[in-house]
């Protein structure tokens, strides 16, 4: 029978080779809930490529100390960059929609407000740092080496100031996806625009189409609106 895969913990502060200390959180998912002891391994990273194995010193429920060793796994940054807009939905529903696009590949999240979801323009540090969490545990659990980034709050107008990738605009009444990622650079940023229940105003796609989007049905079915950011981010991987 296979071993069972090796915890992994992320240290976004950076990791490098010889001691390391665990507190907090990660303390306790190591000595408490996986339960590991001195002398058992696990694996460790900071997002950014590169994965080592670490030996466990001294182990409590709010403290762990550790020997990191050698690298396990290295990989260079994508060649595509991910980004997903979501129009903001209702709590729970988001933090779904971060967890899975992480999953998934996403290198970018960034709620957005748009004319039919217009709540929520004011991101509380809290609810943002809740988010950072969800998306590092989520890197976690799925093996990842490099950690996506949860942006703040925007409007769709002021996501569309600047942006200087491929922009892709779902919605319903655009052509299928498998045509549109035929015209689309192999190479470079790609977001994605995820509307509310009732989708982008006209305006809204008259004004993102202007910016240089395309737009793109994600399938014959309607999405909810995390179900499309989570179906954005895999079709663009894939």
């Amino acid at each position: 029978m296979d071993a069972p895969p090796l915890p992994r913990v992320c240290v976004p502060e950076g990791v490098r080779p010889g001691a390391l200390e665990l507190r907090d959180e990660q303390a306790r998912h190591l000595a408490g809930s996986r339960r590991l002891r001195r002398g058992d391994a696990f694996l460790v990273f900071a997002g950014d490529g590169v994965e080592y194995r670490a030996l466990v010193e001294d182990a409590s429920r709010d403290r762990v100390t550790a020997t990191v060793g050698e690298v396990t796994r290295r990989e260079a940054p994508p060649v595509t960059t991910v980004e997903v807009w979501c129009a903001n939905v209702r709590a729970n529903r988001m933090e779904w929609a971060i967890e899975k696009c992480v999953e998934a590949g996403i290198d970018v999240f960034r709620p957005i407000t748009t004319e039919r979801a217009a709540r929520g323009q004011e991101l509380s540090e809290g609810r943002l740092e809740r988010w950072r969490r969800i998306a590092i545990e989520a890197a976690e659990q799925c093996g990842r080496l490099y950690l996506p980034a949860i942006e703040p709050v925007a409007t769709l107008d002021g996501a569309l100031e600047g942006w200087e990738g491929s922009l892709v605009l779902a919605n319903a009444g655009g052509p299928p996806w498998a045509e549109v990622a035929r015209g689309l650079p192999e190479r470079g940023a790609l977001a994605f625009a995820i509307g509310p229940e009732g989708g982008f105003s006209e305006a809204e796609v008259a004004r993102a189409v202007e910016a240089g989007a395309v737009v793109a049905s994600l399938g014959p079915n309607t999405l909810r609106t995390e179900t499309a950011a989570v179906v954005a981010v895999a079709l663009a991987r894939a």
